[in-house]
């Protein structure tokens, strides 16, 4: 018995190698796989060429995930995820994603409301704080759905709100309610991005609904169901491991601080390659994410009326290779999430620098993707109609009516508060006129299209709709998330009104402080000055106004710079000496025309023919910077 079982053993050995062998060339051979494996090969040649284009040169490193139904397609980390110390780029190095951090907590708030834990259909305006500057007539219920898809009416700011308190909780509730979001315009009407705000809410909202923290949600109902185990909400800065963000300069790559946000569930997630990649594939597969979850995210929610791309309460509408796409950018574009869904495909890829240019390569990676899934028959070309898709109005959406939109419209970029209506005048604001049933803006033509209150050409589609409250929206399909919507422009708030006080307070200065030193060189010389209004109050005047110009440039400018925008808040003190500096102006120049009314009859016709437009574009630049400082603005 014992001499019959050593013998066994290798034959039964030998038969189970056979076996093996026959398993693994069958597998190796079989169509499918035979298939697979050349185009992913084909693909990761093509990601490859993209990052030989800009490793080195745009950006010290980048990770790319392209992953399917059946896992990883394409999973590439190269370069430095620290140049400086030359540490590698791995799958597991955690990266800022900044916006892409928005779908994340898209879909915790999806799957606790289809879990019955929080409602997105109720008024938010019961629960969370918020100032509601609306008119009688714009006043309707705010919810989770319009915050999902950026049609609430906030009116984002650019000037920052301080960090939770700590004293509180550090909550996002604390913070939003020391500092309570602005609703300004109607809800549902238009796509108005909201960068920060708009998610900070919902982050309260998940924190009411399960009552604990924001980050403690997010990795019961999303990280873990997915696998994404590396990835927080948490890190105000870098840990051991993480990228160090850089910018590459004369003396090559040097790093950059991490960009602290208060708004946490808006843009502070950090996550790896890895964590990304095992959230697409959960989408695309099915798997981790409740059904529902899946369905609202990759199914559009809302289409504005230019037909142009919409939100599915996760992802932005896109079209790229002629594919439609459902993605969403951090960064302006550093870093992208997406998914093909004829394809099935999910793609995340990021750089490790906040330089603009290194936002081509993500780009160009979600463009090659979708041009690889055509070339490789894993979708059909559907491309988008010349004419725009049909808009698609959820019951939450405001009632509007299509009207000619003819006029000067403005961006609803950031509050209008304080220095920040500069920003609505001398950015995006367009000019439209009739030409018989078309539009003309600039050197476009737009044509009517069969759907009414939509014009087209080759650059895309606009729509013009009016409010119940009145207003009139121009709606554009051709603009980024911040260019979609436009509202009428008041005169005073004209980029052509404003720029023309400007230069003109600039003229008067040079006149003002050109009269005055001739006045000091006559009285110096013995002799007679012409009489003038006032030279001092005219001077002061000037100053004082060019002063406040430059200030709220400055001001505008400050929050770009990290040392600066922890000493900015929208009602703080800089912005009260702001105001305080337009009344000492408005001060002045009504002392100026008391003066001028006086000494009419003393002055040379000379200087009355000068006076007149002296005091029309003092006029106007008072309106200007009155427009500028005034609280509710």
């Amino acid at each position: 018995m014992q001499n019959a079982m050593n013998i066994s053993r290798p034959r039964n050995g030998v038969r189970a190698v056979a076996t093996l062998a026959l398993t693994i060339a069958l597998i190796l051979t079989s169509p499918a796989l035979a298939a697979a494996t050349p185009e992913h090969e084909d693909l990761r040649d093509r990601i490859e060429a993209l990052i030989g284009q800009h490793l080195g040169e745009t950006t010290p490193g980048a990770m790319v995930a392209v992953v399917d139904a059946e896992g990883s397609v394409v999973t590439e980390t190269r370069g430095w995820s620290d140049p400086v110390a030359e540490v590698p780029l791995t799958p597991e190095t955690r990266t800022p994603v900044a916006s892409v951090s928005k779908v994340v907590t898209a879909l915790t708030a999806l799957q606790l409301h289809h879990a019955g834990i929080l409602d997105l259909d109720s008024d938010i305006r019961d629960s969370l704080p918020l100032d509601d500057r609306r008119g009688s007539a714009a006043d309707g219920p705010v919810t989770g759905r319009h915050l999902l898809t950026h049609h609430s009416g906030l009116a984002e700011p650019l000037l920052l709100h301080p960090a939770p308190d700590a004293d509180d909780g550090g909550t996002l509730l604390s913070a939003l309610t020391d500092n309570p979001p602005r609703l300004e315009y109607p809800s549902g009407a238009g796509l108005h991005y909201s960068p920060l705000q708009g998610y900070a809410l919902l982050g309260a909202a998940i924190e009411e609904a399960t009552n604990g923290t924001f980050d403690a949600a997010v990795r019961e109902w999303v990280f873990d169901p997915v696998g994404a185990e590396s990835a927080d909400f948490t890190a105000p800065s870098p840990q051991d491991g993480d990228v160090q963000m850089s910018t590459l300069g004369d003396d090559g790559w040097s790093h950059t601080d991490w960009i602290e946000v208060a708004e946490r569930p808006a843009a502070a997630l950090t996550w790896s390659t890895q964590d990304a990649a095992a959230l697409l594939h959960s989408m695309v597969s099915g798997e981790g994410l409740a059904q529902e979850v899946i369905a609202e995210a990759t199914a559009p929610a809302i289409r504005p009326a230019h037909g142009g791309g919409g939100h599915t309460q996760v992802f932005f509408e896109s079209h790229r290779a002629d594919l439609p796409v459902l993605e969403h950018a951090g960064a302006g574009g550093l870093a992208w999430l997406a998914l093909i869904p004829e394809a099935e495909i999910g793609v995340f890829a990021a750089v490790t620098t906040e330089d603009p240019a290194a936002a081509e390569f993500t780009d160009a990676v979600l463009d090659e993707v979708a041009q690889w899934a055509v070339d490789t028959g894993r979708a059909i070309q559907t491309p988008q109609p010349a004419e725009g898709m049909p808009a698609i109005v959820p019951e939450w959406a405001a009632d509007v009516d299509p009207v000619v939109p003819v006029g000067t419209f403005q961006e609803q970029l950031f509050a209008g508060r304080g220095p920040e209506a500069l920003l609505r005048s001398v950015t995006g604001q367009f000019t439209v006129r009739a030409d018989g049933d078309d539009l003309v803006i600039g050197d476009r033509l737009l044509r009517a299209t069969a759907t009414p209150g939509r014009w087209c050409d080759e650059r895309g589609c606009l729509a013009g709709v009016r409010t119940d409250d009145g207003a009139v929206l121009l709606l554009r399909s051709d603009g980024g998330m911040l260019q979609q919507t436009l509202r009428e422009a008041p005169w005073w708030a004209d980029m052509r009104f404003v720029i023309a006080s400007v230069i003109g307070t600039l003229l008067l200065a040079g006149f003002a402080i050109g009269g005055a030193m001739r006045a000091w060189s006559n009285r110096r010389n013995d002799r007679t000055a012409p009489t003038a209004v006032a030279r001092r109050v005219a001077l002061a005047w000037s100053a004082v106004s060019l002063a406040l110009i430059g200030s709220t440039l400055a001001f505008i400018a400050a929050p770009m710079t990290a040392d600066a925008a922890a000493h900015l808040d929208g009602n703080g003190l800089v912005v009260w000496l702001l105001r305080t500096g337009t009344a000492v102006q408005l001060a002045l120049g009504a002392l100026w025309f008391v003066m001028m009314i006086l000494r009419w009859p003393k002055l040379r016709p000379l200087r009355r023919a000068l006076v007149v437009p002296t005091a029309v574009i003092g006029i106007a630049m008072s309106i200007v910077l009155a427009s500028w400082a005034l609280p509710g603005t």
